[in-house]
């Protein structure tokens, strides 16, 4: 007999939330916070999230839980209703007992009344087989990771925990070092300044058919105020106007300490400003303590080609911490005929997730 009943998710409960992810991840992971979850799912101006958890009333526990985060994606010139697919977890005691595909098609169905176009993710090794069996998603591909050694003394210590080695990588530092360009014009957004967030994205959104939108709301609520994380947000500017946008963290990745740059964007003809701005905002997560530099891009985007110009290489599949496709699963038909479906008319990167 089934032990637990499906409540929706509230600020009053995500505390148990919160519980069940310290009891998987520990308490140094964000979701692990009540306070993080109740910022994350209930002070999102794109709407509170479609929640739901399996809560055991005689223990007094979530034994489950499943959130669609709400997204504002723009699709050719329209912005449509979306959702994000994350934090999913099932307790230990209670897997095999269907709490899983039971919240995940609560959620669905609430997301699909509610008129959302879609939902998108980039589900885990576990998940993954179970959304695809189950034709909760569609795989459109992998999205690549780049990345760029930025410390190499600090990369060997880490992964090959040997000072020898380190001290032997020590002398190739300097061929590796992000130095500035001091003579560009360089802009840190903040919560004062956040009419350039507006500025660049009315210059930026048709670069690509589909985006996830990044107006002054969304730039605020995801970057500047979020709860225990920080990330540097910069724009590089050209004639008083911004033409250039990088956001960098930096974070521990499979025990590397790592500059993550969680977004890249730049307008047509401002490539040189754009380079200058990814080496500013690499510089500022080096003296932080990164050693490695990490971005996720689509081959597709100009983007990508600055990566690599920049020394940037695609990860091999072998050292991937994990694999990163994009997955949607449809509702309804956009308002204007581009085709979701397909890869080369998106533009992703991980700041449109929510692991960095």
């Amino acid at each position: 007999m089934r032990d637990w009943t499906i409540e929706n998710l509230t600020p009053k409960n995500i505390w148990a939330v919160a519980e069940l992810q310290e009891s998987h991840y520990g308490k140094v992971d964000d979701t692990s916070h009540a306070a993080y979850l109740e910022y994350l799912y209930f002070q999102n101006p794109a709407g509170p999230v479609l929640g739901y958890l399996a809560w055991n009333a005689a223990k007094r526990e979530a034994v489950g839980g499943y959130s669609l985060t709400c997204v504002p994606l723009k699709i050719g010139t329209h912005v449509e209703s979306c959702v994000l697919s994350g934090n999913s977890l099932t307790r230990a005691s209670h897997r095999g007992q269907g709490v899983y595909s039971t919240l995940i098609n609560q959620a669905y169905r609430h997301a699909a009344e509610n008129g959302r176009l879609m939902v998108y993710g980039m589900p885990n090794q576990n998940s993954y087989p179970v959304h695809l069996r189950q034709g909760l998603f569609q795989d459109l591909g992998a999205v690549p990771l780049y990345l760029r050694p930025l410390r190499p003394s600090g990369m060997v210590r880490s992964y090959l925990k040997s000072n020898v080695l380190a001290a032997l990588a020590r002398p190739f530092n300097g061929l590796f070092y992000p130095r500035n360009s001091p003579e560009l014009s360089f802009v840190k957004l903040t919560n004062d300044n956040l009419n350039l967030a507006d500025q660049f994205w009315d210059s930026i959104k048709d670069k690509y058919p589909i985006m996830v939108a990044r107006d002054s709301s969304r730039l605020a609520w995801r970057f500047l105020n979020i709860p225990r994380r920080k990330y540097e947000c910069w724009y590089a500017m050209a004639n008083g106007a911004p033409v250039a946008f990088v956001i960098g963290r930096e974070m521990e990745v499979a025990g590397i300490r790592c500059a993550m740059l969680a977004d890249l964007l730049f307008l047509k003809g401002h490539e040189l400003e754009a380079k200058s701005l990814i080496r500013k905002v690499l510089n500022l997560l080096w003296e932080q303590g990164a050693d490695m530099a990490g971005c996720m891009m689509l081959s597709h985007c100009a983007e990508q080609l600055l990566l690599r110009q920049l020394g940037f290489f695609r990860c091999p599949k072998f050292m991937e911490p994990q694999p990163f496709p994009l997955c949607i699963h449809q509702f309804r038909e956009p308002l204007e005929s581009v085709d979701v479906a397909d890869l080369k008319n998106w533009f992703f990167t991980m700041g449109d997730y929510d692991v960095v």
